[in-house]
């Protein structure tokens, strides 16, 4: 299976997998060779591939992307995702595959996130709200990419 993972800037994936699990809208879904066709909403989170084989050793050697297990693992922002049995291509208006900030900046991000998700619900201004639950999911899954760094 083919995996190409795309953001407005430039291509960040294309290789062969054997397995890749997305943060959807609906659920977190894992796809693998020959899955039905499918278009979805990508939300904020942690995407995580498992490599082909064949490939792996060379991939991990020359790469600076986080692996937890055999897993690499990407954060993302929203995008969308399509699959058609032999390739799946996500295209993200942002991908993280290397954090640079520490936890306790991340930490401080996400409080003060949840500030103003809160300062914004007073406003009732549902857009708003909505747009800051999905940045506070991206630096929710940020985070979760430092704690896999620091693993490593």
């Amino acid at each position: 299976m083919f995996l190409q993972i795309n953001t407005p800037e430039w291509i960040i994936f294309e290789d062969k997998i054997e397995k890749i699990t997305i943060p959807t809208q609906v659920w977190e879904i894992s796809i693998l060779k020959n899955h039905q066709p499918l278009i979805s909403i990508v939300k904020p989170g942690i995407v995580k591939i498992k490599l082909h084989d064949d490939k792996k050793e060379e991939f991990i050697k020359w790469t600076k992307f986080l692996f937890e297990d055999e897993w690499l693992c990407l954060s993302v922002w929203s995008g969308f995702l399509y699959v058609n049995g032999t390739q799946i291509v996500i295209l993200a208006s942002t991908v993280t595959k290397e954090i640079q900030t520490d936890q306790e900046v991340l930490e401080k991000m996400k409080i003060e996130m949840e500030k103003q998700i809160e300062e914004i619900k007073a406003k009732w201004s549902l857009d708003e709200v909505e747009k800051a639950f999905l940045h506070l999911q991206k630096i929710s899954a940020d985070i979760k990419l430092y704690k896999i760094k620091q693993k490593n």
